[in-house]
């Protein structure tokens, strides 16, 4: 279905490019919508064929401080200079290995970095998202993967100072088609959960209305050294 739909799409698309090249540059941006608009529904079903996926790809030992780096380095080219933030990490230099499918580790960050810098920027301070990494020895969350339980001991947390998730959605972040954005098309946290829950993890959010700060908060599993 997905393939059906898309092919129109890229009919209407080109259509749009080529009337843009004929237009007055007065009415230029309407052809800029129509094409726009087009690459936001493909977008959309890109992301519904995601979360109606059922496979879970391969996991490897993976350093996440470098997913980490590498997510923020997609941030920062996707912001340009035209969104004044500050991303600080708070790595932990001793967290060993986890094992995840690095590519959907990114994804996941990619998703909560570019929400929490969004969130920072809905502020009159100074926005700020940190990116902390530490060894969880005693926290007994677990997770069941491949019939077995697993402990989850890495948190990767990601805070912003931004104002919040409205309380009337916080129980409902994760669910598909739910959002705070006037555009969201609230599918990135769904996909985040659906991701996590496929390499064995566990994501979860809170506020501290003390601080001020949202934290989205990942537990993953530790790699396994070998000899």
């Amino acid at each position: 279905l997905a393939h059906e739909i898309k092919n129109p799409l890229a009919a209407i698309r080109g259509a749009g490019q080529l009337v843009e090249r004929k237009l007055p540059d007065a009415d230029k941006k309407l052809a800029r919508m129509i094409t726009g608009e087009v690459d936001r529904i493909a977008r959309l079903i890109d992301r519904m064929q995601q979360l109606g996926s059922t496979r879970t790809g391969p996991v490897d030992a993976c350093n996440p401080h470098e997913a980490i780096r590498a997510a923020v380095a997609t941030v920062r080219a996707a912001s340009g200079n035209h969104a004044a933030f500050e991303i600080h990490e708070a790595f932990d230099p001793s967290l060993p290995p986890v094992l995840v499918n690095r590519d959907a580790l990114e994804q996941v960050l990619i998703n909560l970095i570019s929400n929490a810098r969004d969130a920072a920027l809905g502020t009159d301070e100074a926005a700020v998202v940190t990116v902390q990494t530490r060894f969880v020895s005693g926290f007994a969350f677990s997770a069941v993967r491949h019939g077995r339980a697993v402990t989850l001991p890495i948190e990767i947390t990601i805070s912003d100072n931004g104002p919040g998730i409205d309380p009337a959605l916080r129980d409902h972040v994760f669910e598909p088609f739910v959002s705070s954005k006037p555009s969201g098309q609230g599918l990135g946290l769904a996909l985040v959960r659906k991701l996590m829950r496929d390499m064995g993890g566990n994501v979860s959010h809170e506020r501290d209305a003390c601080a001020g700060l949202t934290h989205f908060r990942l537990h993953l599993p530790q790699a396994q050294e070998t000899a």
